[in-house]
């Protein structure tokens, strides 16, 4: 009998990517969903979906009863584009994560792997698996605030002997199973599109983390797999592949034969834009190189897709689901 797995946060860019793998590598797999609209594309690929709420601790008993392992992808995400409110962080990143991981002891669950985001990551040195974590003076994001917490929460759960461990992704990106889901505005496959597409005229120039969501499905399940108790594993690309958001978008331009370009406008500047609580990223210090991911690499088995294949994958995507030009409906 295969081992069934509950991948939170079923329909979001990472977790559906996360939840297909699953099932091609031969496991049950149960997609917690907060409504099941739109959901075919998973159970046609033979994902059972549940629903719940992680924010609801009675359906995170019944979705992980008989589950082996989770995922944990859900959370509300921040940035620019992002909707959400300090409330909501705290509910969903916070106390949504120690639900999920409370619930997975109470079931009796064998494993467990975290998502979180390298913004709880101290930048002034080298991102690597055993990196320090931002200290709380240091930053004003409800978002970043609410990912450290979980983050502490979890490590001290592993600590007393839950099978606990972390997945460090940066900004994800990439083909989605669910297309209008993969495109929402806080997703960085729909950042990609708009500066293709010229709906993104300029951005703060600072470095970025840029994570391609099968690389980061592909870590997530070797975690699952073989990850070690309260270990960090990074999902990101290569040192090369640190970029500001302008070269990112124009690098996919560039591989789509899209004219426009993406003008980079330096943080210091007094005319520069409001990028809301993004902006500190572009004030912070960098430690150089930005990232050695040798050691999940060598844990793990699974070395970064080079950026440039991982966009043109998808772009290729994109023109395969009618997503990349100003005519589609979702460009409006």
């Amino acid at each position: 009998m295969s081992q069934t797995i509950l991948v939170t946060g079923g329909t979001g860019l990472a977790g559906s990517n996360i939840a297909v793998l699953l099932r091609e590598k031969g496991y049950s797999v149960r997609a917690l969903v907060r409504r099941t609209e739109g959901t075919e594309p998973l159970v046609e690929k033979g994902i059972e979906v549940v629903t719940g709420d992680i924010t609801d601790p009675l359906s995170l008993d019944l979705a992980m009863a008989g589950a082996n392992g989770v995922i944990h992808a859900a959370a509300a995400l921040g940035g620019t584009w992002s909707s959400f409110g300090a409330d909501d962080f705290w509910a969903v990143n916070h106390q949504g994560t120690l639900n999920v991981l409370d619930a997975a002891r109470k079931a009796g669950v064998q494993k467990t792997v975290v998502i979180d985001t390298h913004s709880i990551l101290d930048p002034s040195f080298t991102h690597r698996e055993r990196s320090p974590v931002i200290l709380i003076e240091e930053v004003n994001s409800h978002y970043v605030r609410s990912k450290r917490a979980a983050y502490y929460g979890g490590l001290y759960r592993a600590a007393t002997g839950q099978n606990i461990c972390f997945v460090t992704p940066g900004a994800i990106y990439g083909p989605g199973i669910l297309v209008e889901r993969s495109l929402d505005p806080t997703s960085f496959t729909s950042v990609l599109l708009r500066g293709i597409r010229g709906e993104i005229d300029t951005f703060l120039t600072y470095p970025m983390f840029w994570t391609f969501v099968q690389d980061l499905a592909q870590i997530c399940v070797r975690a699952l797999e073989k990850g070690e108790i309260g270990r960090r594993y990074l999902a990101m690309g290569g040192d090369s592949d640190v970029s500001s958001l302008a070269a990112f978008c124009n690098q996919g331009a560039e591989l789509a034969g899209s004219p426009h370009r993406v003008r980079e406008i330096n943080p210091n500047d007094p005319n520069a834009p409001n990028i809301g609580t993004m902006r500190q990223f572009a004030l912070r210090k960098y430690a150089r190189p930005y990232i050695d991911c040798s050691a999940t690499t060598e844990a793990l088995g699974w070395a970064p897709t080079p950026r440039a294949e991982a966009i043109t994958r998808t772009i290729n995507w994109a023109r395969s689901v009618e997503k990349l030009t100003s005519s589609d409906p979702a460009a409006a």
